[in-house]
């Protein structure tokens, strides 16, 4: 019984309301600048079913992470090809309606329906390619993952599906040697895709949503250029494991679920011509969709079916997870589904090849089957079994070779008669390189080194893989792990969490899960250091190593760091252990005298490494510096030179501390190229400036699964890519001989990524027209003549002599014009008196020094900006004594005096200290105090209302202990000098008390 059409049918989505226009041409549009991060090679596969496998004549592909590999076979040797599509990518062609389709959405989409995708819209996507919300990516559109694909028979084309946030189908052609420009981007499925596949003919290709998706499309694809058009659609709702086409059928199978759809293709109408003036736009019959009949599985009915392979175009064999071998025949009405044989283990891939079934199984069993006495129902059609060590993921048949992809991600090419699990039999082998197990970490190695490799990478067992950077495996080697179990954790045994190298690869250090620390020689591959370093976990290990010290230095969860060094007798050994109140992240040795940590308490510690006197070999750590930080720390990294640290935070920030005197010299946040989203980084690596490219700050974010560069300097967004489906575990830099850098980063999905970076400044040029030349004769063009002279420079010059005789006068300073009402009355001057009292002779006599100015005649408040008219101060206003000398200079002679008091007091403290002091100096001083024991006395005889006893004590007790203390000076810089004493201060002519005028007593040696 055929499926009845759903109410929810789908069109293909139109979000323009014009007519959709051809995509921009490349030469017209604006040229994109070159990503300075651009993948190179992928080691390792995701693959995980046989969805994400294919093989197709001499070439096969295989998913890893976010992108696609494509290998072609040529008897021992292969060639790898990388596919991949950023979120942003535009496609060459767009996918269009049928013509008798409808062109606007008759109900209102959801919010994230494809609907609603303008950027991703098959319509005009060239034209709105170049709008700024085209470039700018959320954190959920960057994480996306290869998950299926399809190759087509005769080798032109690669369906690639997605999953993730707005997925995608992607068909590229496989005549490019790399892309990452797809053909076709079809964005229907919302909820990610379960699997692609190729009719025999390559004329459909179909693509299915996953079960929240629950959408099935036919896809008619143009044999010349690969554009696609949506040809018919239904709804499947259940558990997909898989899906292929037999013969112009199309059959998808899942838990208890194995359905047939019919594609059939209409024929062609007769050619008729078009009258003028008729209405193009009039509406049409609708849609059919594509119809469906489910199989009948009678006993099978609990069921999963795993896998299956096309026999021919009406027969197809099945098998199920629980190990049963079935037989679907179409060639009557119903399609009949007939169980032919148990084979005794859970199967995960199938294929056909020269009469013979090969089906794999899970936990590593593989069998071979008849096809004559399979198609005859004979149980006893099994013509081999065997058993291998790992499993089996995906099998397929090249022309002369037999790929097979385990569960360990290892992907091998043998010959055609190779048997899995068959022991003693000859054979070739050609393995892709591959981690085996979900990598833990990444680092680079010191060049040169005897393996002559660029990196190395761990998994969490203890393998180490040593990789040049054409992803060719140099050596491989493991460091044992001590087993141990955990009462309170699910997962007993014990992993390695860290692994370090020393110059030239001699030594490799690994920290694992127990706290254990290892020191491994290369060459030999023996320990020559295991100790209980840490209580649990070691988490982090540094290394620093120069002609007179090796020092080693590891950090944990138990809240301490170990420092280690090694012996004149080549031993290591622990000399000083660190204790933290909270659990170090990180700690650094960027120089043989400095010790960096960084803990969760939101605090950088720097600490200096000091040894005894008469001992080198003797060192200890003492803590200089502890710095504040704003959130807690996640990772860090020195600069080259060893002057400033870089910190990342945990509130998406980056900060530069300098580490002599713990400044703070710059902080960004980690934006992205729209300064919107921001996110955390870790495993920071700075690399310095060179003559082609400016120093850079490289790190990973495990928020968007990211790889991001900054300007070490200003803090500038640089670039970013994606690719792991995965948390990224690691990333580090290689520099080649030839200068190119590569960046290595490694992920939890078990993939190896080799990027190619370049951040040589793309200069624009144009092509219109020619820059004018500059003329380099004229003056003009030049730029202007500068020489400021800094305050230290100014300060070498002599300054001019004072006047011989006289009395020096102040310097005159013109205050800020204030309002009366602003000044504190603390500071105003007290009057004994009213105002109406004063004389003006008296007020006159105290304040000597005053003029008549604007800021004294009025008390009003300052006049508005507003207002152009002067308001004329009333009388009362001019007769306040609080405007008379606190808008002036110095202020009142109140002020002053204690003015000078508190500078007498602080000098006199100043000459306590060792500093020397020129005799012109003094001398100017000692005539300065002379000026001012007169002008007092002037003062006292004028004003007669200071006591005279008050000021001969007062001058008498100052002068006395200011001219000893000169004496002192003085005598201090003539013996340091090796010159005699000549003249003392006190030759000098000084003046007696102010009571006594200006006589002045002589005294002489």
């Amino acid at each position: 019984m055929a499926s009845t059409p759903s109410n929810r049918l789908r069109v293909t989505p139109s979000n323009s309301p014009f007519l959709p226009r051809p995509p921009r041409s490349a030469h017209r549009g604006r040229a994109l600048p070159e990503p300075r991060l651009s993948l190179k090679r992928v080691i390792g596969t995701t693959c995980a079913s046989p969805t994400g496998f294919d093989v197709a004549q001499s070439s096969f592909a295989y998913v890893a992470g976010g992108a696609v590999v494509v290998v072609d076979v040529e008897g021992e040797n292969y060639n790898q090809r990388f596919f991949r599509a950023r979120p942003t990518a535009v496609p060459l062609y767009s996918t269009s309606n049928l013509a008798h389709s409808q062109s606007t959405p008759t109900t209102t989409p959801k919010a994230n329906d494809g609907r609603n995708r303008i950027r991703e819209s098959p319509h005009g996507a060239g034209d709105w390619a170049d709008s700024p919300s085209s470039k700018t990516w959320t954190s959920r559109e960057r994480i996306k993952a290869a998950t299926c694909l399809a190759l087509s028979r005769e080798g032109r084309f690669l369906a690639v599906g997605e999953t993730g946030y707005a997925p995608r189908v992607l068909i590229f052609s496989l005549e490019d040697t790399s892309s990452e420009r797809p053909l076709v981007s079809i964005s229907e499925h919302l909820y990610g895709v379960k699997a692609v596949a190729w009719s025999p003919d390559s004329k459909f290709m179909a693509s299915l949503g996953s079960a929240n998706d629950g959408f099935l499309y036919v896809w008619r694809i143009d044999s010349r250029t690969g554009a696609a058009k949506l040809f018919q659609q239904n709804r499947c709702t259940s558990f997909i494991r898989g899906m292929i086409w037999m013969g112009n059928n199309l059959i998808t199978l899942g838990v208890r679920h194995v359905k047939v759809w019919k594609v059939e293709e209409e024929k062609a109408p007769s050619p008729t011509k078009q009258r003028f003036g008729a209405d193009v736009g009039s509406p049409a019959q609708p849609q059919k969709t594509l119809p469906g009949r489910n199989t009948l599985l009678g006993e099978l009915i609990e069921a999963t079916f795993s896998c299956a392979a096309a026999i021919d175009d009406n027969k197809a064999v099945l098998c199920t997870e629980a190990g049963e071998i079935c037989l679907l025949d179409d060639t009557g009405k119903q399609s009949k589904l007939t169980k032919i044989l148990e084979i005794g283990f859970v199967t995960t891939c199938v294929t056909i090849r020269d009469q013979v079934i090969h089906v794999g199984g899970k936990t590593g069993d593989f069998s071979t089957l008849d096809l004559k006495l399979f198609l005859a129902g004979t149980v006893s059609c099994i013509l081999t079994t065997s058993k291998s060590s790992v499993g089996l993921l995906g099998l397929g048949f090249l022309q002369n070779n037999l790929v097979t992809v385990d569960s360990e991600h290892s992907i091998d090419i043998w010959n055609t008669s190779y048997v899995p699990g068959v022991k003693g039999q000859s054979t070739t082998r050609v393995q892709i390189p591959g981690h085996g197990h979900a990598m833990h970490g990444v680092g680079a190695l010191p060049q040169p080194n005897a393996p002559n490799a660029a990196f190395y990478t761990w998994s969490r067992s203890g393998n180490i893989v040593l990789w040049d950077t054409n992803g060719n495996t140099k050596e491989s080697f493991k460091i044992p792990l001590e087993d141990a179990y955990f009462e309170n954790e699910s997962d007993p045994g014990n992993q390695m969490s860290v692994v370090k190298t020393t110059e030239g690869a001699k030594y490799f250090i690994t920290g694992d899960k127990l706290g254990i620390l290892k020191i491994t020689d290369y060459e030999t591959k023996e320990c020559v250091l295991e100790t209980k370093a840490h209580s649990s976990f070691c988490q982090n290990i540094t290394v620093y190593e120069d002609k007179s010290r090796f020092l080693i230095a590891t950090s944990g969860r138990d809240r301490t760091a170990q420092l280690f060094q090694r012996t004149s007798t080549g031993q290591f050994e622990l000399f000083q252990t660190l204790e933290f109140q909270a659990k170090v992240i990180q700690v650094l040795i960027p120089s043989a005298d400095k010790v960096i940590t960084c803990s969760l308490d939101r605090s950088l510690q720097i600490h200096e490494v000091v040894s005894k006197d008469g001992s080198t070999h003797e060192l200890a750590v003492i803590p200089i510096r502890s710095l504040p930080l704003k959130a807690s720390p996640t990772s860090m990294t020195t600069t080259a030179d060893g002057k400033s640290i870089i910190v990342s935070l945990l509130d998406r920030s980056v900060c530069v501390f300098d580490i002599e005197t713990g400044k703070l010299l710059n902080s960004f946040k980690c934006t992205d190229e729209s300064g919107v989203e921001s996110v955390v980084l870790d495993s920071l690596i700075q690399r310095p400036a060179t003559e082609k490219e400016p120093a850079f700050l490289l790190g990973l974010s495990n928020t968007d699964k990211s790889i991001r560069i900054y300007d070490a300097g200003t803090g500038s967004f640089l670039d970013r890519e994606w690719g792991h489906t995965e948390a990224i575990s690691g990333v580090t830099l290689v520099q080649e001989t030839e200068g190119d850098n590569k960046v290595i980063s490694v992920g939890s999905d078990g993939t190896i990524m080799i990027w190619k970076l370049d951040l040589q400044d793309q200069i624009p040029s144009s092509a219109d027209r020619d820059p004018s030349p500059v003329k380099d004769g004229l003056a003009a063009v030049k730029a202007p003549l500068r020489r400021v002279l800094s305050k230290a420079e100014l300060a070498e010059f002599p300054r001019p002599s004072s006047a011989s005789s006289g009395r020096r006068s102040p310097p005159r300073t013109i205050s800020k014009r204030r309002s009366l009402y602003n000044l504190n009355n603390s500071n105003l001057i007290r009057t004994p008196v009213a105002p109406a009292q004063l004389s003006p002779s008296a007020i006159a006599e105290d304040t000597p020094s005053r003029r008549p100015s604007a800021s004294s005649r009025s008390g009003s408040p300052p006049v508005s900006p507003k207002s152009r008219t002067s308001r004329r101060p009333s009388l009362p206003a001019l007769r306040k004594p609080k405007s008379s000398t606190n808008l002036r200079g110095f202020g009142t002679l109140h002020m002053a005096t204690e003015q000078v008091c508190r500078t007498l007091r602080s000098y006199r403290k100043k000459l306590d200290s060792g500093d020397a002091v020129s005799e012109d100096v003094l001398a100017e001083l000692d005539q300065e105090l002379r000026l001012t024991s007169l002008a007092l006395g002037d003062r006292a005889k004028q004003s007669r209302e200071m006591s005279s006893s008050l000021l001969d004590g007062l001058l008498d007790q100052y002068s006395s202990r200011l001219m000893s203390m000169l004496d002192d000076k003085l005598r201090l810089n003539s013996q340091s000098s090796g010159r005699e004493d000549t003249e003392s201060p006190e030759n000098l002519n000084r003046p007696s008390s102010s009571g006594a005028g200006s006589t002045s007593t002589t005294s002489s040696n």
